[in-house]
């Protein structure tokens, strides 16, 4: 569910998009994924309808038989018409045998080629993009066991290691083992300069010398790495096997579209280098190659401290190697492969804390520095958190490459499209370019997927999915099109982390921060809160770790000290607890403050470095001499010191931004050539009507609408330096506002608001059902009792049943008597109940009669349906209530869950007239509060529609004078849908965050509706 490439990065200075772009200027026109546009006048003319592959990607899960080859392309062609591009096909099996899954048989032979083929020509012929997943299941590089098949030495290999205490003259044997290691302990701690390999084979004798000795051994042993990678990651004959067995199929079957219509390659491997103490002959030889070393040798230093702090040279060396390593047997070729044809290889890795990118990838950025589309995996609604995209969009910012978010997986079956709407709201402000929802399941069973929810077609809100697509393509267009603009460095304290991962080796201490050393959950816990810290208060940030610190260019702009790492100049470094660092980086750290730069320290010092351990005599002169500079802001004793970091940036660096009354807001600044933009966006239900003060940019203030694709000029000025703007966010709004300097500005900065005379809509409204007749519940309002006799008045028609709360029946319920009150959906007709309660007394509206037939008839205004069950009853099968619906009338619109549709996914249609005697321009219809989209049609003709607020509609193009038939077509989620599935027992899952509360998701028009009219009109 996410995903890794690695890219052979740097060459004689120059990048792999460079290499790539060569590559592909060969073959002749730029694949649109590599190019740039620089000139802001096309810019302009293309954010209306910008290129395709801007739009959304499909995380596409080929998790069914292939019975019918054509079936995925025209599945393609429906995504088509939701600008949401097909993406990529990602083969699934169903995680257990009782479910739908690809046969593993069917992967990679001819059933998967000629539907993959179909689909991919449908898809060109339609102008959009179409690839794969490069592996069964994840993580990649095991070709869905096939790797293993013809290569069994391939297997996932690490140390299992053994310690012993020796004493001397005592003499030990190991059997079975693959060498052993001793040291001689001096004051109760290891001596590293005495770390001896003692035997290698699978019989040591070993006599100790003098002293105390501790020895350890180690065995070679199989074990899947974090992710549950069974091959050897460590290994370069991996890549030498898999691509041959996956990539190269690819290649022979549809080379002539690669790098066009599959532009790239998304590999779901979120990292897995290997288990614990990771092993191959070639990472002991790389790491001998590297370190001039013997990797045996400081082996047990990763278990335990030594007496002169060299174990934090030990660790930073081990992770430093098998980061590399990983990095050139999997990645490397992969990339080099896809570059020579054009293609992106997109990553997706461990991101969620410092802790876990340790044990799963190594070094993250370096890693993501060596793909050409780096990437996150954004699991549910983390999208509203910064922490995960920083590090990856630092390195596609530095690198100037496109940024991928997996977005909403496992999100469950409460996804709203205000949750989609927010989510790119948030993502754009964090850089992303490339957006891949999770996800579409071709098993149309949707009960039994195991990853909630599905995208598709089953969703009402599908018929209006463009409105989000096309949102989210012009958002990208944009971001990918600029470059942020952020005046503070955030440093990595990575290496404090790996210098203190003992639990790791020792206890495998995955996602358990409680086991780890304090100083490593210390430096991972502020850097984390620095993120959220600035982030929340508007200020933008990059992250640097030792790579970028070391390529930094130290300057001066307005009398200002600044580095310059890639064009992107700081002008404030922030270091959390760093313990130890590189001296190359450090030592930059020093220079720039020396020369005035503002650093803020959040902790402590280094006293270590990954060069000589923990107690570096150079790094510790460094520190005291650095902390003793005049432009070095100490917080690491303050209370509130995340809080103080936010007021001392405001101090020494002009804030790029400032708002009045907008309350939490999603920002970014960007520049393209001299035109500066600013991503504002509103991710709550409320109005902001706000004053913003924009430092950078000249010109005129334009907001340029992701939703429509309009540009338009609105009022700024200037105020002690400031482009000062008056603004407004509806709620869910996101936008860029630009300032053109080939524009002028607009003068007045009032809010000239149009004067509107504004008319309630009242009267009786017509419901339908478009193209349903039938609307089916298994739930009702349900009171367990243990009466001797049954109370007829809890049947009644207008009994309290506030208190009663919603159930099927259940099996775990041991009361003598369940009363059901079931509301009666709006337009029922008549009833279909289970055979099971044939002979049964039921209530029709409070009217008792025998059930002589599971069809029963209704008068128009039927509105509760009632009966009770004992406790055998009770155990039966839960089958639905059928109501065979037509259409009925209503006095007022309410709640869904009021009309008796507690179970019912899709729309209704509600009618009404309004009479206009003389139809202006500017005439809107404000349906108020809807839950969960709208569309409007006036006189049998679609005005719009929406999947968000404020559902307002100018509806004046369509009316006439006199009467005018209006109709508002609400749909709710699929959701209420999915509760049937539960109470008949056949859900697999909710989601990751288990039973929502259903009284929540409760659909309709809340209100008020309201006509607004021109003055003048009638």
């Amino acid at each position: 569910m996410r995903m890794t490439k690695l890219i052979y990065l740097i060459v004689a200075g120059c990048s792999l998009c460079t290499a790539v772009n060569a590559q592909s200027t060969k073959k002749g026109s730029l694949p649109e994924w590599q190019k740039k546009y620089s000139n802001p006048k096309e810019i302009r003319t293309m954010f209306t309808n910008p290129p395709m592959f801007y739009a959304p990607h499909t995380f596409w899960f080929w998790d069914d038989a292939i019975k019918d080859e054509q079936s995925a392309a025209v599945m393609a062609e429906e995504m088509a018409k939701q600008r949401l591009n097909p993406g990529y096909a990602h083969p699934r099996s169903g995680f257990d045998g009782s479910v739908a899954a690809l046969p593993v048989e069917q992967y990679l032979a001819k059933p998967w080629f000629n539907s993959f083929g179909n689909t991919l020509q449908k898809t060109k012929e339609l102008g959009m993009s179409f690839s794969y997943c490069d592996d069964y299941n994840w993580p990649s590089g095991q070709a869905a066991g096939k790797v293993l098949e013809l290569s069994p030495e391939l297997e996932a290999q690490y140390l299992a290691w053994q310690r012993y205490e020796v004493t001397a003259k005592k003499t030990v044997r190991y059997e079975s083992i693959d060498f052993a290691v001793a040291g001689k302990k001096v004051n109760g701690q290891i001596d590293a300069a005495t770390l001896q390999v003692i035997g290698k084979g699978k019989n040591i004798s070993w006599t100790a010398p003098e002293g105390d000795w501790v020895v350890y051994t180690y065995e070679v042993k199989h074990h899947p790495g974090i992710d549950g990678g069974r091959v050897n990651y460590l290994d370069p004959k991996l890549m030498e096997v898999f691509i041959p067995l996956v990539h190269e199929k690819y290649d022979a079957q549809f080379g002539k579209e690669m790098g066009k219509t599959m532009p790239g390659v998304f590999v779901d491997n979120e990292g897995d280098y290997g288990w614990q103490m990771a092993w191959s002959e070639h990472f002991a030889q790389q790491y001998e190659n590297k370190k001039k070393r013997d990797i045996r040798l400081w082996l047990p230093l990763l278990t335990e401290e030594d007496k002169d702090g060299i174990y934090a040279k030990a660790r930073c060396d081990w992770f430093d190697v098998v980061s590399d390593v990983y990095t050139e047997c999997y990645f490397k070729p992969l990339v080099t492969w896809l570059q020579e044809r054009g293609m992106y290889y997109i990553s997706n890795l461990w991101e969620e804390s410092l802790l876990a990118q340790t044990v799963a990838v190594g070094d993250l950025m370096k890693t993501t520095r060596a793909v050409t589309m780096p990437g996150n995996d954004c699991l549910v609604m983390k999208s509203q958190e910064v922490h995960d995209f920083k590090e990856v969009q630092s390195v596609a910012e530095f690198e100037d490459r496109p940024f991928m978010s997996e977005i909403m997986g496992v999100a469950g079956w409460i996804q709203s499209p205000e949750m989609m709407k927010m989510t790119i709201n948030s993502v754009t402000s964090f850089g992303v370019s490339h957006v891949v929802p999770h996800g579409i399941y071709m098993n149309r069973k949707l009960e039994s997927i195991p990853f909630p929810t599905d995208w598709y077609s089953d969703n009402p809100y599908w018929d209006y999915m463009h409105l989000w697509t096309d949102f989210a393509r012009r958002a990208a267009f944009i971001t990918r099109q600029s470059r942020l603009v952020a005046d503070a460095l955030l440093i990595n304290p990575l290496e404090s982390v790996w210098a203190f991962s003992e639990c790791y080796f020792k206890e495998n201490a995955w996602g358990q921060e409680e086991r780890w050393d304090k100083r490593a959950v210390e430096a991972n816990r502020t850097f984390s809160e620095a993120m959220q810290q600035m982030n929340v208060n508007n200020i933008d940030f990059l992250i640097g770790d030792n790579y970028y610190l070391e390529k930094g260019e130290i300057g001066e702009s307005n009398g200002k000290t600044k580095i310059t790492i890639n064009k992107h100049d700081f002008y404030a470094l922030v270091l959390p607890p760093v313990y130890v660092m590189s001296r190359s980086a450090f030592h930059k750290i020093a220079e720039f403050a020396k020369k005035g730069g503002t650093v803020i320290l959040l902790g402590e010092l280094p006293k270590g470095s990954p060069e000589h351990g923990m107690n570096d005599e150079v790094i510790i002169e460094e520190s005291n001499s650095l902390r003793k500079m005049p432009n070095v802001i100490d917080l690491a004793t303050q209370k509130e010191k995340q809080k103080e970091l936010i007021v001392v940036l405001n101090e020494k660096v002009k804030p790029q931004m400032r708002f009045e009354n907008a309350g939490r807001l999603y920002t970014a600044h960007r520049t393209m050539g001299n035109t500066h933009l600013y991503w504002l966006a509103n991710n709550t239900d409320t109005v902001r009507n706000f004053t913003a003060w924009l430092r950078d940019g000249e010109g005129a203030a334009e907001i340029w609408n992701c939703e429509n694709g309009q540009m338009q000029v609105i009022p700024s000025g200037k105020e002690k330096g400031y482009n000062k703007v008056a603004l407004t966010l509806n709620p869910y709004e996101g936008y860029w506002l630009a300032f053109n300097p080939q524009a002028k500005n607009a003068k007045s900065m009032e809010r000239k608001n149009m004067a509107f005379k504004e008319k309630v809509l009242e009267g009786k409204w017509k419901l339908s059902y478009p193209e349903r007749d039938t609307v089916c519940k298994t739930t009702a309002k349900v009171f367990y009792a243990n009466d001797e006799r049954i109370d007829e008045s809890k049947l009644k028609l207008h009994y309290d049943q506030s208190d009663w709360k919603y159930y099927a029946w259940r099996e775990n319920l041991s009361s003598k008597h369940a009363y059901w009150r079931m509301n009666i959906p709006v337009g029922t007709k008549s009833i279909v109940l289970p055979a099971q309660m044939l002979g049964k007394d039921i209530w029709i509206d409070g009217k008792k009669q025998k059930l002589s037939d599971t069809l029963v008839r209704l008068s128009s205004d039927a509105s509760l349906l009632a009966f009770v069950l004992n406790s055998d009853e009770q155990k039966n099968p839960i089958v639905p209530f059928k109501f065979l619906v037509d259409s009925g009338e209503v006095d007022d619109l309410q709640s869904w869950y009021a009309f008796g549709l507690q179970q019912y996914t899709g729309y209704v249609d509600c009618e009404t007239t309004i009479t206009i005697d003389k139809p202006s321009q500017g005439i809107l219809i404000d349906l108020g509060k809807v839950r969960s989209m709208a569309e409007i049609f006036v006189n049998d003709q679609s005005v719009g529609a929406r999947l968000w607020p404020p559902f307002v509609f100018d509806i004046s193009d369509k009316l006439k004078a006199g009467e005018n038939k209006i109709k508002i077509r609400v749909g709710n989620l699929i959701i209420n849908e999915i509760w049937m599935k539960d109470d008949m027992q056949k859900l697999r899952m909710w989601g990751w965050q288990g039973v929502p509360n259903l009284n929540l998701y409760d659909s309709g028009i809340s209100g008020p509706i309201k006509l607004k009219l021109p003055a003048g009109a009638e």
